[in-house]
């Protein structure tokens, strides 16, 4: 299997099957709550602890490997038109995409505390059933305690997120400027890289919680697509 079609699987697949999961996980795990109702957000992560632990993690390794393969495409246009601003487009991707790695542990712990906070409210529960006030009164505190820990995580995840979002949707902005002054690849697909990017960087900006998010999520994944394909056909 040559490079090419190696690099068209990585930007076709991996994509694809992120965004099926972020489907699965904001509506059947989460019923369709999310970050814009930041306390019910918090408690479904706690309530869902261990499918966030693997989907969250899962769904950025996909994503990771179709920027890989972004990465691949920047290499075969050096030299060439295009060439810088591809250049400077994924030192932007890879700063985004490194900082991002901190949202995610950030969600992790968030979901972890919340998980927390609800097992300590059950135990308070049980000991105040019980006429037991000072163990029910360790347990309220502990839950008090995680449940502040998860809203700071949240608060620090979308901070991070919304900088290191806007830097990677960037960077795919103007790596669409780079493919379409090369001409490797159908202008619509830059043209989509564009708008996809830009969008989801004003989004950062204006709103990172809304989920609008999830159209310019939407744009790269076709782009993204849109590249491998390209690849997978490609002659020679």
């Amino acid at each position: 299997m040559d490079t090419n079609r190696i690099t068209g699987l990585a930007l076709t697949i991996p994509p694809i099957g992120a965004f099926i999961l972020w489907i699965i996980w904001g509506l059947v795990l989460f019923g369709g709550v999310g970050p814009d109702t930041p306390q019910e957000y918090i408690v479904k992560s706690g309530e869902n602890v261990t499918a966030v632990k693997i989907l969250f993690p899962l769904v950025t390794l996909l994503f990771l490997i179709a920027i890989a393969g972004v990465g691949y495409i920047k290499k075969s246009m050096e030299g060439g038109p295009g060439s810088y601003i591809a250049g400077f487009a994924w030192f932007l991707i890879i700063i985004g995409s490194a900082a991002g790695l901190a949202e995610v542990g950030s969600g992790l712990a968030m979901a972890e505390s919340s998980d927390n906070a609800a097992t300590a409210v059950a135990a308070a529960a049980a000991a105040a059933a019980g006429g037991d006030p000072v163990a029910a009164g360790t347990a309220a505190a502990t839950a008090a305690a995680n449940s502040a820990i998860a809203s700071s995580m949240f608060a620090n995840g979308q901070a991070i997120g919304a900088v290191s979002t806007a830097f990677t949707m960037l960077g795919f902005a103007l790596f669409g400027v780079g493919v379409w002054q090369a001409k490797n690849f159908s202008p619509i697909i830059a043209g989509l890289l564009v708008v996809a990017g830009l969008f989801t960087v004003i989004m950062c900006l204006v709103d990172y919680e809304s989920i609008l998010m999830g159209l310019g999520y939407l744009g790269i994944v076709l782009s993204f697509v849109g590249l491998g394909v390209s690849l997978l056909t490609k002659k020679g």
